[in-house]
């Protein structure tokens, strides 16, 4: 555990943190029983405990720190130092607001973060697997409100995670996914032959919503059911490595085309509109224009547009560019081509603009 967090030793690790939380506080802080959390393939995550209490401190907190090897590697880097920036910002933000955990404490030259800890709960996949279908409505409502919520209460603050992100030094608007979306867009389309322009102009719509989308606010990127985590019935998202601003749709139809795998009964159009009107109920006395249904209902199938499109580039192999690591938005390459291709052939019935490309791609996916 302890070489991977950079350190010889575990005690070396804990006492570490132990100085950041110390100067924290304004006191001497003892950790210990640490427990491994896993993480990414450039991270590692373990939960520790405060073992004498202070009432400044929780009980334990969780550590998530860069992989030594990786110090070096700018990506990961970079993305390190976003995620500091983006769980700053978060931890700001009114409780109400705050998506996830609160930041204690951080180390910008060691790529170390504490966080709070939110506790054992359980995936949001999790919870979807053992709900009966008679309460999928519920659940998934409650996923989408905590979306609507965090859209509002971070609109208009785009300036304020930038300067955060200046001052560890990177860019907040230096978004990875973005471009993997632009490669996908041009090379996808090329794969198929070809689109018009009318198909061109929705598909250069589709990737704007990364960068310059009407209704923008913090998304943590990836807000798929096995990032989402449910802790004492509050739903909280995880991970910022790929944090920034973006449409607000496309954590919606992120949702929209990934909770299918974790209900038995896979997609439902009713579920679909129990999600869409759920977030719609947070964020509309903001973003009047998503009273409109007609606007709505082609804005969310725009950014389905965007994940698909990403989904299936990846999917024929024409990803030799990539800047994704490994385990991020892994919702979408864990399709197989049946499943790809039914969310196309979904988005073709759904949304004309697009339907003759649509069936193009679900029909490539299932060629492979």
């Amino acid at each position: 555990m302890v070489a991977a967090l950079g350190y010889e030793t575990t005690r070396a690790a804990l006492t570490a943190v132990e100085g950041l939380l110390g100067r924290r506080v304004g006191a001497s802080v003892e950790l210990g029983e640490p427990e491994d959390l896993g993480g990414s393939g450039r991270t590692l995550v373990m939960r520790v405990r405060v073992l004498h209490n202070n009432p400044l401190l929780p009980r334990s907190v969780v550590i998530k720190q860069l992989r030594a090897a990786d110090h070096t590697d700018k990506d990961h880097s970079e993305a390190f130092a976003r995620e500091g920036a983006a769980y700053k910002f978060a931890t700001a933000l009114p409780v109400d607001a705050r998506p996830g955990p609160q930041l204690l404490a951080s180390d910008a030259e060691e790529r170390i973060l504490v966080l709070q800890d939110l506790g054992e709960g359980e995936t949001m996949g999790d919870l979807l697997r053992r709900t009966p279908s008679s309460g999928a409505a519920t659940v998934l409502s409650a996923w989408a409100q905590a979306l609507g919520r965090m859209h509002a209460g971070t609109y208009g603050r785009e300036r304020d995670l930038s300067v955060l992100a200046r001052r560890e030094h990177t860019d907040s608007r230096n978004d990875p996914v973005a471009g993997e979306a632009a490669r996908a867009a041009d090379a996808v389309p090329a794969a198929l032959g070809g689109v018009d322009e009318a198909t061109r102009a929705v598909l250069d719509a589709a990737v704007a919503l990364f960068t310059e989308g009407p209704f923008r606010a913090f998304s943590p990127s990836d807000v798929g059911p096995d990032n989402t985590h449910v802790v004492g019935g509050a739903v909280r998202f995880l991970d910022y490595e790929w944090a920034g601003f973006r449409d607000g749709a496309l954590d919606v139809a992120y949702v929209l085309l990934t909770y299918p795998d974790c209900i038995e009964d896979g997609h439902d159009p009713d579920l679909d509109v129990a999600i869409v009107e759920a977030w719609r109920s947070e964020v509309v006395r903001l973003w009047p224009r998503l009273a409109d249904d007609v606007a709505l209902r082609r804005h969310v199938t725009t950014a389905k547009l965007a994940w698909l499109t990403l989904a299936t580039y990846w999917a024929l192999g024409l990803d030799s560019a990539s800047r994704i690591d490994a385990g991020h938005l892994d919702s979408l390459p864990a399709w197989s081509n049946d499943d790809l291709a039914a969310r196309w052939d979904r988005l073709a019935a759904a949304d004309p603009r697009v339907h003759d490309f649509a069936v193009a791609a679900a029909a490539e996916v299932r060629a492979l």
